[in-house]
Order: C-alpha cells, then sequence, then structure tokens
C-alpha cells in the first residue's frame, strides 16, 4: 500500500478518534453509578442488572447529545468523508497495479 492510501487510512482512524472522544465526553456528562457491596448474590445481580440498564441509557443518551452537536456532527462527516477519500486511494492503487502488472508477463509458463 503506497503513503497516499496507509495517510488516507490514518486519517479515517483519527477522525473516528476524534468521534469517539466526542461520544466519550457527553457520556461522561450524562453520569455513571458505583457499584456497591451486596450480602447476598441475587441482590447484587438485581443491582448489576440495574446498573446496566443504566449505564445502556447513558450511553444512548451521550449518543443523541453528540447526534445533535454541530461539532459532533462535522467530526463524523469528516469521518466519513476521509474513508470515502481511503477507499478512493486504494481502489486507485490497486487499478493502476493491475493495469501495470496487465502488461507485464509474470515467469512461469504452463
Amino acid at each position: 500500500m503506497s503513503d497516499s492510501a496507509k495517510d488516507a487510512w490514518g486519517e479515517v482512524g483519527e477522525r473516528f478518534a476524534s468521534w469517539g472522544h466526542r461520544v466519550a465526553e457527553h457520556y461522561k456528562q450524562s453520569g455513571s453509578g458505583q457499584a456497591g457491596t451486596a450480602e447476598e448474590t441475587e441482590r447484587e445481580l438485581k443491582r448489576a442488572a440495574k446498573e446496566l440498564v443504566d449505564e445502556l441509557g447513558r450511553a444512548f443518551s451521550a449518543a443523541g447529545k453528540t447526534i445533535r452537536d454541530d461539532q459532533a456532527n462535522k467530526e463524523l462527516g469528516e469521518a466519513v468523508s476521509a474513508i470515502g477519500n481511503a477507499i478512493t486511494a486504494t481502489v486507485n492503487e490497486a487499478t493502476q497495479a493491475i493495469r501495470s502488472g496487465g502488461s507485464k508477463t509474470e515467469g512461469g509458463a504452463g
């Protein structure tokens, strides 16, 4: 893979990392519960299940806030655009490799 394709895929990673940080920010702002110790296993399992539901609720809330966050939307758009650029660069390189390989004969006849 040439540098242009590597750079393009590197940008994809950077853009999604940036967007992921924004999601994490909103998640942290929504708060998280602290698990306490329980005497009974059943009570502990019920509390763990409630915490899981609460955490999922906060995660979905953070994702919703992120969707309404203009900067996060811009970053997600840039990340999606970076994927398109990376795919284009990869396809272009593959096409060039096929074209240059197709005009040459490889060693070894059948």
